[in-house]
């Protein structure tokens, strides 16, 4: 009972984040994709992966938080539209500014880099002082590879990791490529090299600690960077189409959506990621099942939003605040569902949740503030800017 009103309460919040000031977008807004309401839109997603980690943190820990798992089966598709829009918004800069290349690393793989190894530095204080605590294992070799990044002491960096990796890619091939279609080819090409080396890289051992591109989640929604980088490309013609068939686009996309989602549950009801662990003789042909799945799903869910965007504006205060610290939340949000775990056991679902949000968008700010001091940007939390 307790989880299911914790459910409510968490959707009343998420539906109050992403609705409040919400209005009609008008009918000659052709770039409805734009800059700012993406923004908003990834701090409302950064605050339900808050709640999709933490399901899948009690489900390690084998509580029964059934009620919850609305977030976990989404999850992937929270990550689609931040790869989606991360690969839109550096496309879209780059066709309508010449000089976007220039200061490119500072702008755009700095703002990542900083706060990972902030974040990752905190990870690794905490994983060495529990080592002492409790006499765990943590090799010579692991601190060193945890200190330059290679080793992630918590498996959920992965994303600035996959981030950072695309930014350099994207710095380096449109330095050189003048025109959107080769580059855009060549960035999904190295997309696809990188979830082939994911695909065969099978799961971390630990659980949590691990070297790069171990679990699925490092390959089954990074193709949806390349497909935004394509939609921005496009976007005008695109839009035209969306804007002519608003009403046929949300009944068809609504229609599969459901289908794709009842699919996508019986996979992960069967594990098809983690099929290794089973000994199937078909390891990879199932993971290719589960990814070819998710991939439609995620492109469905992505047409989908973006048809709703064509009619809708979003906006408000605090949903402007959670994008700023969106990367920062999603860096963090591990630490304080481990740390905070002992309110679980002590008060329950509810209070334990509570404290996790507020911790994580506390940690998320202060993190943010000191990435913008060491970086010189002028940027605060409540400047009304978007970064």
């Amino acid at each position: 009972m307790e989880f299911t009103v914790a459910f409510y309460v968490c959707i009343a919040l998420l539906g109050a984040v992403l609705l409040a000031g919400v209005r009609k977008r008008p009918a000659n807004d052709m770039a409805f994709f734009d800059r700012v309401s993406v923004k908003e839109i990834q701090g409302a997603i950064a605050l339900f992966i808050i709640f999709h980690q933490i399901v899948v943190a009690l489900d390690a820990a084998y509580i029964n938080s059934k009620d919850l798992w609305f977030f976990y089966y989404y999850g992937i598709l929270a990550v689609a539209f931040f790869f989606f829009s991360s690969g839109f918004g550096l496309m879209k800069r780059w066709m309508t500014d010449d000089n976007y290349i220039k200061g490119f690393m500072k702008r755009r793989i700095f703002t990542v880099l900083v706060p990972f190894f902030i974040c990752n530095y905190i990870y690794l204080t905490d994983a060495l002082l529990s080592n002492i605590a409790f006499k765990k294992h943590f090799g010579f070799e692991e601190v060193i590879c945890s200190f330059f990044g290679v080793f992630l002491v918590n498996n959920e960096m992965w994303f600035a990791v996959e981030i950072m990796i695309l930014y350099v890619v994207f710095r380096i091939v449109f330095a050189k490529i003048k025109k959107p279609l080769p580059g855009i080819i060549i960035m999904t090409a190295v997309v696809l090299v990188m979830m082939t080396i994911g695909l065969f890289s099978g799961h971390s051992t630990t659980g949590v600690m691990s070297y790069w591109f171990k679990g699925e989640w490092w390959y089954n929604t990074i193709l949806m960077f390349p497909v935004g980088m394509l939609y921005a490309y496009k976007e005008e013609r695109v839009n035209k189409v969306i804007r002519k068939a608003f009403v046929s686009l949300i009944v068809a996309s609504s229609i599969l959506f459901v289908l794709m989602d009842y699919i996508h549950r019986i996979l992960i009801e069967n594990s098809i990621y983690w099929t290794e662990l089973y000994g199937s003789p078909n390891d990879i042909l199932d993971k290719l099942t589960g990814l070819c799945q998710e991939t439609l799903f995620e492109l469905i869910f992505l047409v989908l939003v973006v048809t709703i965007m064509s009619r809708v504006r979003i906006g408000n205060p605090v949903i402007k605040f959670l994008g700023k610290i969106s990367l920062e939340t999603i860096m963090l949000n591990y630490l304080l569902i481990d740390k905070l775990f002992f309110l679980y056991n002590d008060y329950g679902i509810s209070i334990y949740l509570a404290a996790v949000l507020a911790g994580t968008i506390i940690s998320a700010s202060l993190i943010y503030v000191v990435k913008n001091i060491v970086l010189e940007r002028r940027s605060g939390l409540f400047d009304g800017k978007v970064t």
